[in-house]
């Protein structure tokens, strides 16, 4: 699987991009602060993504796995881990799997399945039909018929072109366009992996109160995708948690990435940096 190191630290710091996205989704953050200079920062493009395509059947519990052998690459026993949008939901399972391996965890806008709306809630019903279809995309890949090529995209170039334009006043529906539209995600991503990580970004998630790590919570204010009080409700259920909320409709790390960059180095500059306990 296909990762990006920054940062020589003994302290190891991961960051899993979200549904239909890569690990550039984390570049404008890692650049722009402080965090390369207390923490090793470890981005993986999550298999079936990016530079990690595969054609083949993916689960969250096969992320969990490549994110421990990364750590094992790397020489590290645990790690802070967090993610965006479905990268918070593959974080937060790794947490219950490995909670030895994990110091502290960071969700930006988790997808919690009770609490979606509109199309999303619609699918989050019938996500049983996901795994059928992403079979059926896989056995015509086996035949021969998948893209051979695929554009890579640049989201800390997206997320700087949509805020010109948003700042301007010329494109309303910048957002949504580039961000919540299945057809341009399409254009990224092989039609399986896609179909496979929204099945698993849909999928319920255990118990929260299980998580054992201190944990970070961003969700953002706009309810575009589920209640925001809801949520806000759930995800109390972890034991050690800090909860912000931020005046964003989904993709924080686009509206607002000072907000971002803000919240995440005050809360690890306060995390406890001693080795979780068994």
């Amino acid at each position: 699987m296909h990762y990006r190191r920054a940062g020589e630290s003994d302290r190891a710091l991961m960051l899993l991009h979200g549904l239909a996205s890569n690990g550039s989704r984390w570049n404008e953050l890692v650049r722009t602060s402080s965090l390369t200079r207390d923490w090793t920062v470890l981005v993986p493009d999550l298999r079936g993504q990016a530079l990690s395509v595969v054609r083949e059947p993916i689960r969250s519990e096969d992320w969990v796995a490549d994110l421990a052998a990364i750590l094992d690459q790397e020489g590290f026993a645990d790690c802070v881990i967090g993610g965006h949008c479905l990268g918070a939901n593959v974080a937060a399972r790794f947490a219950l799997r490995f909670p030895e391996r994990v110091r502290g965890l960071i969700l930006v806008e988790p997808m919690l399945a009770e609490t979606l709306s509109g199309g999303l809630g619609m699918l989050a019903r019938a996500r049983g039909l996901l795994g059928p279809l992403a079979g059926a995309v896989l056995v015509a890949n086996r035949l021969g018929l998948w893209r051979r090529l695929l554009p890579r995209l640049d989201l800390e170039a997206l997320d700087r072109e949509t805020r010109r334009k948003m700042a301007e006043g010329r494109d309303r529906q910048a957002l949504t366009r580039r961000y919540g539209s299945p057809l341009h995600d399409l254009r990224y991503v092989p039609v399986a992996s896609y179909l496979q990580s929204l099945r698993e970004t849909l999928r319920p998630m255990p118990p929260w109160d299980r998580l054992q790590a201190p944990t970070l919570v961003l969700l953002s204010s706009g309810n575009r995708f589920g209640d925001c009080g809801r949520a806000q409700s759930l995800l109390r259920a972890i034991p050690r948690h800090s909860i912000a909320v931020v005046e964003a409709e989904h993709w924080i790390h686009a509206e607002e990435p000072e907000a971002l960059r803000l919240h995440i180095e005050h809360w690890l500059a306060t995390l406890e940096t001693a080795a979780p306990a068994d």
